[in-house]
């Protein structure tokens, strides 16, 4: 089993090299995707766009991690990207703006994510049902995360040691009928066959038969399912890029209305290991917890 060095004191030593890294960290103006973005602030050389829905929570955000910098007091040089997952053109223009503003991306971070948590978050938000919650879920957590990331591709691809890291959950685990596991685990899916089956399950869902169709009854957790076997995709199609999930734990953020047990910033250790990971230690297509690589059937 592979296991992650549990510490960041080695990497605050590490001599800058020439030329600042770029990280994309999407839901970052609060929960674990800020801590994400604050670990990676406090590091050498490195540049963390904010990718977030809302510029004024997101220029907020920015600020706060601005005085993150190593050593103090430099300002750590954090800006800010308007992306909604659900908007093609919120997804281009930020391709565009990064490419123009610095030619290359080092570090994709697919962290944001929603999540109707049964029945209405606790009391806090209007009642969903889940019928209708499988396509908003869906287009965000997996058709959304896969179009940010195609179109990220390329300036990936101009990085000397590019990597994604995607974050999922333990709700994602590997489980259904044996016919769907079987698709999301052979060694010749395609992204192309894994929208198809993304979008079965909304059908089903939407007709009421999800269940009786071997998925589990779950919108997020086939969400973090499809996100972990893009993951598993994109490492074999993508060989140059380190390319891994992870699962941060049940971590009290508002998407859970603050009930997790474990800390935001425990949450984001492992994302922001993974992101600043030196080259020699290259490692794709393992799903991550606490540091160790985790079967993705969590046996």
């Amino acid at each position: 089993m592979l296991m992650l060095l549990n510490t960041f004191a080695y990497l605050a030593a590490i001599e800058p090299k020439t030329g600042s890294k770029v990280a994309l960290i999407t839901g970052s103006n609060k929960g674990i995707g800020k801590e994400i973005a604050r670990k990676l602030a406090a590091t050498p050389d490195m540049t963390v766009i904010l990718g977030c829905r809302n510029l004024e929570l997101g220029a907020a955000a920015a600020k706060e991690l601005a005085a993150c910098a190593w050593p103090p007091p430099k300002q750590a040089d954090v800006a800010v990207q308007r992306i909604d997952l659900a908007d093609l053109a919120t997804i281009e223009a930020a391709r565009d703006a990064i490419a123009s503003e610095y030619g290359r991306l080092d570090v994709l971070v697919n962290n944001a994510a929603i999540c109707f948590n049964d029945p209405t978050l606790y009391g806090r938000t209007r009642y969903t049902p889940f019928e209708q919650q499988a396509s908003i879920t869906l287009q965000t957590n997996f058709f959304g995360t896969l179009a940010l990331t195609r179109a990220m591709l390329p300036l990936l691809r101009a990085s000397p040691s590019p990597r994604i890291i995607n974050v999922a959950s333990a709700a994602g685990r590997l489980r259904g009928s044996a016919e769907k596991i079987a698709a999301l685990t052979s060694p010749t899916l395609s992204l192309t066959n894994l929208e198809a089956i993304m979008c079965s399950f909304v059908s089903d869902a939407e007709a009421g038969m999800h269940q009786a169709r071997g998925w589990p009854n779950t919108c997020y957790g086939v969400s973090k399912m499809g996100l972990i076997a893009m993951s598993r995709v994109l490492a074999r199609d993508e060989p140059a890029i380190m390319v891994n999930s992870v699962d941060p734990g049940y971590c009290a953020t508002d998407q859970n209305d603050h009930q997790g047990y474990e800390s935001a910033e425990r949450g984001a250790r492992t994302s922001a290991l993974l992101a600043m990971l030196p080259a020699e230690n290259f490692v794709s297509g393992a799903h991550w917890f606490e540091e160790r690589e985790m079967d993705w059937t969590y046996q």
